[in-house]
């Protein structure tokens, strides 16, 4: 794997005048280059699309995609279909990224042959920040070594969100990963679900491949509220979630053998 893989950057934006310059100023200035940086504007009311074709004038890595207003995981979805690296990775626009951000992530890719990276990420509420990343450790496991992993810690963050993983290109071909429409929320763990379907190694990084920005007007505390207001639909959706767990291991075979694992997942979502 050379300096010249091109890695795909999907960034859907709604109504973030305020942040997207932000966020595309720390893609564009990432220590690895070649880089593809599609941003879809999801019909918002703002200036975003005005920030972000003024990003495309000045930087031609910048791609700008513009939808009527369907929600993040149609623009995503779109974002995917111009996707030409080897690699993809997530940005939401009111986040940033680390300097070396991409290029720590190909490089942990290459080194382990892994088809999915998942890194450490430093999470900031107001002034307050906190670094977190999955069981403080830098290791590549196999296919077979994840499922019992997965099977206990399903329902941990970092499983559950896009933005600090690396994905192959190949793979979400291949498995046709896509990010359901059909979710208030969630959506993220269901795309990864479907991805490892298609993975055989993963590789675990211990240091922070990303900026996460809590506020209250981000997509995940608006879920989150949704889920309160909407009990039902969040008990379906659960449900949902549960189906495209489920679907993994049985796709991999593992699923006799996990039943009991994946219920007590379940259990304890279904309380959450």
């Amino acid at each position: 794997m050379t300096e010249e893989t091109l890695v795909s950057v999907v960034i859907p934006a709604y109504q973030a005048e305020a942040t997207l310059a932000r966020a595309l100023e720390s893609v564009l200035a990432q220590s690895w280059h070649n880089l593809q940086v599609i941003v879809v504007d999801d019909g918002s009311r703002d200036g975003t699309l005005a920030v972000a074709r003024e990003a495309a004038k000045r930087d031609d890595r910048v791609q700008v995609l513009t939808q009527a207003n369907a929600g993040v995981s149609a623009a995503r979805n779109l974002g995917l279909t111009a996707c030409r690296g080897t690699w993809i990775c997530f940005v939401d626009a009111d986040d940033t990224l680390p300097a070396d951000s991409v290029a720590i992530r190909v490089r942990q890719a290459s080194r382990n042959r892994a088809q999915l990276v998942i890194g450490g990420y430093t999470e900031y509420v107001g002034p307050a920040t906190r670094f977190k990343n999955l069981a403080n450790r830098e290791a590549t496991l196999s296919f077979e070594e994840i499922l019992p992993e997965l099977s206990l810690h399903a329902n941990s963050y970092f499983y559950g969100v896009l933005w600090n993983k690396l994905f192959a290109r190949s793979v979400v071909e291949k498995t046709g990963a896509a990010f359901g429409r059909e979710f208030t929320w969630g959506e993220d763990f269901a795309f990864v679900m479907d991805y490892l379907q298609g993975v055989d190694r993963v590789a675990y990084m211990k240091e922070s491949v990303y900026d996460y920005r809590r506020n209250p007007e981000s997509a995940t505390i608006r879920q989150v509220l949704d889920s309160v207001v909407h009990p039902l639909g969040n008990i379906r959706t659960k449900r949902q979630l549960y189906g495209h767990l489920k679907a993994l291991y049985v796709a991999r075979g593992a699923f006799p053998a996990y039943r009991h694992r994946l219920w007590h997942y379940l259990f304890r979502v279904g309380l959450s």
